[in-house]
């Protein structure tokens, strides 16, 4: 994609967000290249009355160019309060719009990209600056448009004095463009060196000020080296920064008296041509404010000049993030998801690498989840389950073999279809600043809101009890971020998360880790309630606790990848495997 594409694509989202007030910011914009040079003129026209020699003065026309003079100067004093108005307004609609493109994409982009460190480099800069861009584009050439129409106007009015002015006021204000060109340049290759540098600096301020970090770090007594380690990442960022400002001040303050030089020996000019008798006392006034008005156009012509380069050069970021494509590739012709699960889903197969790694962590994994059945995943830390889990829920591709819903391959479905019929609760759930019942629907939130739906999955996860003690039950905010919130145990809030799991008519549950927080007898009780749930569905648990696996229809054991133990817990008990080392641990130590 070529760069001025960026430039086009920035005005397309412009003139998409706000049409009406794109079109009144033009209007503003030529108003005020207009106005200066009516003032200008009737300036000239009030000197050369007031110094005219002739005994037939009339003060009656000095006063109506006076008259006129203050309307234009009200005009003007109109269109700029306007335009500040409607350039803010348009701001917000543009900044509100390109919010709303980069959700879109984030929210639909796939995860492995949420795991990769360049993407959140290119991510951090659009965040940052990205959104507002486009505004700016659009500012710098209507400001182009605006100055433009009135260098060539004084220009014109120059070249009646003499042709070598209007040479001298352009020519002498393309240094100092010069040095804005080439410094902005500069500190974008700079900024995007050091986009790494940036997050870790605005990581570590985070966890210093955010309130999920606030107990460990008093705790640890982390603040102290945090922050030395915040100050020196920023002190490294300033001391950079400031040497390449500082490049650009002196190059500037050269460039600055080149122009200063100009305007001297202009002015000088005229004031020459004015003693000779050549022009009159009012062209001296009205040349003197034209150079001077022609000096401050072309700086800001060619500042709008720069910072469109500028401008376009920060859109590239946006633009790669915009332009992401997924890795999960979308079928041309989707095959209709099933409106309910027949048989079951299969793994023929199947083997997983994440991206940008080399080893395998899931290895020739071939794998049936029945209709109706509980099958629980086991097996150490790094052995694969949550991996899997990925795949199911097709985050994730399989390097090698396929996996089947129903016989189909789950590529040929739509993504939004098939994980429709999908609930997924991980160990690592978000606690929604939400109410009680937002907080459940929130698994199927595109939904109209069921209440008794809501109540009947409180109950089954074990909630209902304390919900009813909160002051305002299950309109209760929740979490301490917002005023009236209030804070749960992590046991109330895992059972928070699974009842979103109860809430969503899924075809296939899958919880991970879905009660690490809640104590044995409630554990026993929730999972009475998942296994009657299954009858018709497809329940996968991801868990360490292997006391209630003796519900589960077939319990799966990994290690390292691959599966290496498989059946229901007597016959795992009985081959005497891993499942019976894992279990006989877990007896003995509770």
């Amino acid at each position: 994609m070529t760069r001025p594409y960026y430039i086009v694509q920035a005005l397309k989202f412009v003139w998409e967000s706000s049409k009406k007030w794109t079109i009144l910011l033009l209007i503003t914009q030529v108003l005020q290249a207009v106005l200066p040079l009516c003032t200008l003129y009737l300036i000239k026209l009030i000197v050369d009355s007031l110094t005219a020699q002739t005994d037939t003065l009339d003060f009656q026309i000095i006063l109506q160019y006076i008259v006129l003079f203050g309307v234009l100067h009200l005009v003007q004093a109109i269109v700029k309060n306007y335009q500040q108005l409607i350039s803010e307004t348009q701001q917000q609609l543009v900044t509100d719009y390109m919010s709303t493109i980069i959700i879109d994409k984030v929210v639909d982009i796939d995860i492995s990209y949420h795991e990769n460190a360049q993407y959140h480099d290119t991510f951090h800069q659009v965040q940052g600056q990205a959104v507002y861009r486009p505004v700016q584009i659009l500012k710098n050439l209507s400001d182009l448009l605006r100055n433009g129409l009135l260098l060539a106007s004084l220009a014109g009015l120059l070249v009646f004095l003499h042709w070598g002015i209007a040479f001298v006021l352009i020519a002498f204000g393309l240094p100092i463009a010069g040095v804005k060109w080439y410094y902005s340049k500069k500190l974008f290759d700079w900024e995007k060196q050091r986009i790494s540098l940036e997050r870790e600096a605005s990581y570590l301020n985070e966890i210093l000020t955010e309130g999920n970090y606030a107990k460990e770090v008093q705790i640890f007594n982390l603040g102290d080296p945090i922050k030395e380690q915040f100050v020196k990442v920023r002190k490294v960022l300033f001391t950079e920064k400031y040497g390449i400002n500082k490049q650009r001040a002196r190059s500037g303050f050269i460039a600055q008296s080149l122009n200063i030089l100009a305007m001297t020996i202009t002015y000088g000019f005229i004031a020459w041509r004015t003693f000779q008798g050549l022009i009159t006392i009012g062209d001296l006034v009205m040349y003197f404010q034209a150079f001077q008005r022609g000096q401050s156009a072309i700086q800001q012509a060619l500042t709008s000049v720069v910072g469109l380069y500028n401008n376009r050069l920060f859109l590239s970021h946006l633009f790669e993030l915009l332009n992401i494509e997924s890795l999960l590739k979308k079928p041309k012709h989707p095959t209709p998801l099933p409106a309910i699960i027949q048989e079951g889903i299969t793994l023929e197969k199947v083997d997983f690498k994440y991206p940008g790694t080399t080893r395998n962590v899931l290895k020739d994994i071939n794998l049936t989840f029945k209709k109706g059945q509980v099958v629980a995943l086991v097996g150490e830390n790094g052995s694969g389950k949550t991996s899997l889990v990925k795949l199911l829920c097709r985050l994730y591709d399989p390097e090698k073999g396929a996996i089947y819903w129903d016989g189909i391959s789950i590529k040929d479905f739509r993504l939004k279809e098939l994980r429709q019929k999908i609930s997924v609760i991980y160990q690592d759930f978000e606690k929604y600043h939400f109410s009680v019942s937002d907080n459940i629907r929130i698994s199927d939130w595109q939904q109209p809101i069921q209440e008794q739906t809501i109540k009947d999955a409180t109950y089954k996860a074990g909630a209902s009890t304390f919900i009813e003690q909160l002051p305002n039950k299950f309109d209760q905010q929740l979490g301490r971020l917002f005023m009236g919130g209030a804070e749960l145990s992590g046991g109330q809030w895992q059972k928070i998360a699974l009842a979103r799991a109860f809430y969503k008519e899924a075809e296939v549950i899958i919880l991970d880790e879905p009660s690490s927080a809640i104590d044995p007898l409630a554990e026993a009780a929730i999972f009475e309630h998942f296994k009657k749930l299954a009858k018709d569905k497809i329940l996968i648990l991801v868990t360490h606790r292997l006391y209630n696996l003796k519900m589960a229809d077939s319990i799966v054991v990994l290690q390292e990848g691959s599966i290496i133990e498989q059946g229901n817990h007597e016959e795992l008990v009985a081959e005497e495997g891993l499942y019976l080392k894992m279990f006989e641990k877990q007896v003995k130590n509770n």
